[in-house]
């Protein structure tokens, strides 16, 4: 891994954790490193795309639910809500991000949050530059379809019944963090 992707991955972990409460949705979870923020006895359910993550997920931390779906492709047809839904650097990566956030609504219980980061425009051109000479991973900073402004990141949210409860910058201004409700819930 080069040698900031883990420093960034744990800055948006640390930015998250605070708001995260109940059973927990973790959209692009990679390896469930959020794992080791969360209280144990946690409802965890984790989605991840690749498959051979999938396969690592299921063969080490058989105690989770995990499913493989492709998140352009695919619906989360989940049969239950959930009361946090992390998204954490994933919107950045898909080609329709309002298809999966137009699904987050009826997968929040009343009172839910979804939290959410992606990288800034700013945040993004350092981290193209920092991947060509080995800081970040370059798979990652290729694989960006879609960068927000803060405008245009709460379009998208309240197009798809997502209200913004918070929102800050973090890593001198690189990474948005979003914590938003389901537009008629009232936040706990």
């Amino acid at each position: 891994m080069p040698l900031l992707s883990a420093f960034l991955r744990t800055q948006r972990f640390r930015a998250a954790a605070p708001y995260i409460r109940g059973d927990v949705l973790d959209i692009g979870c990679g390896q469930a490193d959020i794992l080791t923020y969360l209280d144990p006895g946690r409802e965890y359910v984790g989605i991840e795309g690749h498959p051979d993550i999938y396969r690592w997920l299921v063969e080490n931390l058989g105690d989770f639910e995990f499913h493989q779906l492709d998140l352009d492709k695919t619906e989360l047809l989940l049969e239950r809500q959930f009361d946090t839904i992390l998204m954490l650097a994933l919107l950045e990566h898909l080609k329709d991000p309002g298809r999966l956030l137009g699904q987050i609504p009826r997968l929040l219980r009343p009172g839910g949050r979804a939290i959410l980061t992606t990288p800034s425009p700013w945040g993004d051109r350092i981290h193209t530059v920092g991947a060509k000479i080995g800081l970040f991973s370059k798979s990652a900073a290729e694989e960006h379809e879609t960068i927000f402004t803060y405008r245009t990141l709460a379009e998208q949210l309240s197009k798809n019944r997502l209200r913004i409860e918070r929102y800050r910058r973090f890593l001198l201004g690189g990474n948005q963090l979003v914590v938003c409700s389901a537009i008629g819930s009232l936040a706990r």
